[in-house]
């Protein structure tokens, strides 16, 4: 059958439809007519744009309606396919020979990676990817993932995918004039978009990652528990016994040494109020230094202060608290307001549970630890104050002394 001009395409256009419709599995969500109707406007619109006319233009045009048929024989290598079917079609409709070849080159050069050769070819390959740099990529994605999770049986993670796309759009490239300019800003966007969607599920990847690893500590916690080769309960129970009374000790020695610090401080700005502060009236020259003694020793005084203040809770509980084991029975702080029989109801359960009984001595043991870090880093403030201090009244004592003459004083006046 001779085609008659203009009507060729109308043919082919049919020939597609009704081939898709009958052959083409309905898993294709994307390698569709609705797909192969798309890159045929785009066809015709970057054409135009491209200055070719209707004739030139219609051999791209019946290679965009073939490009896709050979997903109807098998999703490899589905362009070789196309072009046996494209061949079979034009010469059944009598199409001139140097026509089909143009059509079957177009047809062939839409094989990912694209690398077109003349004008017609790049007209093609920009109008089968136009949708990358319009808003529409998102949604064409998603179909194409559909697609290749119920065809090839590609399975990826939210975060593989968008790693796919991120790579795709980073080394596409639009060959057309038209298409460069209609296209490349919308697919740099798409491609912000992306990296900033992938950066963030990375972070959450990161973040569930760290959750399923404590999640398997915990497993790898309660497994060792039962394994044969750990040391008994007394074993474990001694371990936590001689640390916490190691702490304990710590404790006490951090508070003897604020002790410390406060007797002496005491004694210095008892001193300097009972006998020296009433003699700078003779001796002005003292009193910065008199008044650098007394501000040291005061801040030693409250940063010593600070080291055994006891830190107070409400010490109540609820049955919640206990049942979803969110609170420590071992530290009076957490009970010693509660009434007698919520305790010991409370108590029964965490020694009825042995994981709540551990987590419960772990807790106790590093809120200990906490409190002697508090502790510990006040009490080396307090000592760095009262060493650099002292040694800077002195100082400047010696130089009030070096400096002015100093009128005798009577200490017991």
């Amino acid at each position: 059958m001779n085609h008659t001009k203009g009507n060729i395409t109308e043919l082919a256009s049919d020939f597609v439809f009704d081939l898709l419709k009958t052959k083409l599995p309905s898993l294709h969500v994307y390698h569709n007519f609705t797909h192969t109707a798309e890159v045929v406007d785009s066809i015709k619109k970057i054409g135009s744009k491209s200055g070719l006319s209707e004739d030139e233009l219609e051999p791209v045009i019946l290679a965009g309606w073939f490009h896709d048929t050979g997903f109807t024989v098998s999703a490899d290598n589905h362009e070789d396919k196309g072009i046996e079917i494209a061949r079979d079609f034009l010469k059944a409709n009598q199409y001139p020979e140097n026509k089909i070849e143009v059509v079957l080159s177009c047809i062939s050069s839409t094989r990912y990676p694209q690398a077109p050769q003349n004008l017609f070819e790049e007209i093609i390959c920009d109008a089968d990817l136009y949708h990358l740099g319009t808003k529409e990529f998102s949604d064409k994605s998603d179909l194409l993932r559909v697609e290749w999770e119920k065809t090839c049986n590609k399975q990826y993670t939210d975060l593989e995918w968008l790693r796919i796309n991120i790579d795709f759009l980073t080394t596409h490239k639009f060959f057309t004039k038209y298409a460069k300019k209609a296209y490349d800003e919308k697919k740099a966007e798409a491609l912000v978009k992306l990296q900033k969607r992938y950066r963030k599920k990375l972070e959450q990847a990161e973040e569930d990652k760290k959750a399923s690893d404590k999640l398997e500590l915990e497993r790898i916690k309660i497994e060792a528990k039962n394994a044969n080769n750990l040391k008994s309960a007394r074993g474990i129970e001694t371990m936590f016994r001689n640390t916490v009374r190691t702490h304990v000790e710590f404790s006490a020695m951090a508070d003897g040494k604020a002790n410390i610090m406060i007797s002496i401080n005491t004694l210095i700005i008892g001193a300097i109020l009972t006998v020296l502060l009433r003699k700078l009236d003779v001796n002005p020259q003292l009193i910065i230094p008199t008044f650098m003694l007394l501000t040291v020793s005061l801040v030693c005084i409250i940063f010593a202060i600070m080291v055994t203040r006891p830190k107070y809770s409400t010490g109540t509980f609820t049955k919640e608290d206990i049942q979803k084991k969110r609170t420590n029975l071992l530290f009076f702080g957490n009970f010693h307001a509660m009434p007698l029989s919520d305790f010991e109801w409370g108590m029964n359960e965490m020694m009825n549970d042995k994981e709540f009984l551990y987590g419960s001595m772990i807790k106790d043991f590093y809120y200990l630890g906490q409190v002697l870090g508090r502790k510990y880093k006040y009490l080396r403030i307090c000592y760095t104050i009262f060493m650099y201090g002292l040694i800077a009244s002195v100082i400047a004592y010696a130089i009030a002394f070096t400096t002015m003459p100093i009128q005798p004083m009577n200490l017991f006046e």
